[in-house]
């Protein structure tokens, strides 16, 4: 077995073609694909000259077996590519490998002083590596959720079991309600990244008071467009006349679908049309799996019934004091957050 690190991007380019073929071998999520870690890396990550790039790649036989897309950030924590902003985490893994020696051959190679894995799938490879291992100064918690729901062929919301009639009268309301707007889902192969819409809601949404002035920067909406002429993400906007009223960037792998950032302006119920006429779109003549990403919104989760699952997060120190002074300010964090959820009710 051989180890090797990647820390600058041109390595990290020269590996794109094994990377895809380990990523084809694999139900993988876009979050591991080339072109989100690739370009997560060169236009936002790479930014803070802080940050230390450190792919490991795994080769048995010169054949690429496995990849660990991270980085060292400026705590010197060692993390997923972007975690923060990817649903869903995890290695690209084709054959069995000693994950605790590579951690070991790393450290050597790269200083870090904690780990931090997050957003991680019950099935993933590294939550079911460390489940069953009593690692020193480590823990496991649950983080937060996510939900998604496989629809049928055909004609939506008759294609999935799930909704009774309340929610079917529900969607047929959203849509008398906004009858007098369009809906259009572009794509790399027709359009052009719309680049002034988006801009022109996002400033919407920010004097709206729906989303912060930092919402959207430059170096995020780049990272969306290098995604868009990709092919690894489609727009599904609602215009009416000339004036844009909503918009998601949806991830796609295949028939599987991820509403991951939608903008939106104040009229009644137009997130939620967007959806209904996405999910439409997509589903008339494939069966497709819809992803709602992280988080158990409650307007997702009593409109759209899909199933809801938990998230994981792995975090390993170097010392027990490290790991208790974590624990605590982790712990003090989410009595916060409850306390402000109590308030806002």
């Amino acid at each position: 077995m051989e180890i090797r690190i990647i820390s600058d991007i041109k390595q990290f380019k020269q590996i794109q073609d094994d990377w895809n073929i380990l990523f084809n071998l694999g139900g993988y999520s876009v979050f591991q694909s080339f072109e989100f870690n690739y370009y997560s890396w060169k236009t936002e990550l790479s930014k803070n000259k802080q940050n230390i790039l450190c792919i490991i790649e795994v080769r048995s036989k010169d054949i690429l077996s496995a990849i660990f897309p991270l980085y060292i950030d400026c705590r010197k924590r060692l993390r997923f590519l972007n975690d923060k902003h990817a649903d869903f985490c995890d290695f690209l893994i084709n054959d069995y490998c000693d994950f605790d020696m590579i951690l070991s051959y790393a450290r050597k190679k790269r200083l870090y002083n904690s780990v931090h894995f997050i957003n991680l799938k019950d099935d993933s490879f590294v939550y079911n590596f460390y489940k069953k291992r009593d690692v020193n100064n480590s823990f496991i918690k649950d983080s937060v959720k996510y939900s998604d729901l496989v629809l049928s062929e055909g004609s939506f919301p008759d294609n999935y079991d799930k909704y009774k009639s309340k929610n079917k009268s529900v969607f047929r309301r959203v849509k008398r309600k906004n009858n007098n707007k369009s809906h259009y889902l572009l794509s790399k192969d027709k359009d052009d990244f719309p680049i002034m819409e988006v801009n022109v809601l996002k400033e919407r949404m920010i004097k709206l008071g729906l989303r912060s002035p930092n919402f959207l920067d430059n170096n995020r909406l780049r990272l969306l467009e290098k995604l868009f002429n990709s092919d690894k993400l489609i727009i599904s906007i609602i215009r009416q006349d000339m004036k844009i009223h909503a918009l998601s960037f949806i991830l796609k792998n295949s028939d599987n679908y991820l509403f991951w950032i939608s903008l939106f302006d104040n009229s009644q119920m137009i997130h939620i049309y967007n959806y209904i006429l996405f999910m439409e779109a997509v589903s008339g003549n494939n069966k497709v799996q819809i992803s709602f990403g992280r988080g158990d919104y409650d307007y997702k989760i009593t409109n759209f019934k899909p199933d809801v699952k938990q998230l994981f997060a792995i975090f390993i120190f170097i010392n027990q004091f490290d790991k208790v002074i974590f624990w605590f300010f982790d712990k003090m964090s989410n009595i916060i957050k409850q306390i402000y959820k109590s308030i806002l009710r």
